[in-house]
């Protein structure tokens, strides 16, 4: 059951095969200066996620060939909004953006340190030894496994200066993943969620992402 109010929860954040819906924005927006930003934070979303549902797939190929328990049974998965009411639905949707912007960002730098294995990947262990922390690689987030997602917070979070240097480092080209202040707090505050408390998770748990932003 907590395995499922969980990836139920995760869902609303994921990008793929999500339509924008603009039809409300004005409703949504209550200045000139909210819209400009909630349309600015939409179409830098929608650059970063180019190719992501293809960058998935690779990643869930890649892991299912180390693992053959690659995927989550999803039988009675529900989707959570269901336990909002209208305008809980409304504000979630107008809030949702920045923490998908904050792990499509997690997701993509992940995704091509290791897949580079010439120039960002020696970047990012050299890095790691200058901060004195043992080898490793951020987590790879996938559709098919809910904890992957918490996975991937928890080491971004413990690894928070690497992640910084790495994407802060202008030969590398990675300055478009960098995240501000305010997404590493998303990031801390959905890790937080995502440890599920069985109670907590049931009762509170998307209420507690609305407030999120």
């Amino acid at each position: 059951m907590v395995n499922l109010v969980a990836k139920s929860v995760i869902r609303e954040f994921d990008v793929m095969k999500r339509k924008w819906d603009d039809s409300n924005d004005d409703e949504a927006a209550s200045t000139a200066e909210e819209m400009a930003e909630e349309s600015r934070l939409k179409e830098q979303l929608e650059e970063l996620s180019e190719n992501i549902e293809l960058e998935d797939y690779v990643t869930i190929t890649e892991i299912a060939g180390d693992d053959d328990n690659v995927g989550d049974n999803t039988e009675g998965l529900v989707d959570a909004t269901v336990l909002l009411t209208r305008d809980e639905r409304e504000e979630l949707r107008n809030s949702i953006v920045p923490i998908q912007l904050a792990l499509v960002k997690l997701r993509k730098l992940g995704f091509k340190i290791i897949h580079s294995t010439t120039k960002l990947l020696p970047a990012w262990n050299d890095i790691l030894s200058e901060l004195q922390m043992k080898p490793s690689m951020l987590p790879r987030d996938v559709s098919t496994r809910w904890n992957s997602t918490y996975d991937m917070l928890e080491y971004a979070l413990n690894h928070r200066k690497a992640i910084d240097t790495v994407s802060q480092r202008h030969e590398l080209g990675l300055r478009v993943f960098e995240l501000g202040g305010d997404e590493w707090s998303i990031v801390e505050q959905l890790r937080n969620v995502l440890k599920v408390r069985p109670a907590s998770c049931t009762q509170h748990g998307v209420s507690h992402l609305i407030s999120l932003t």
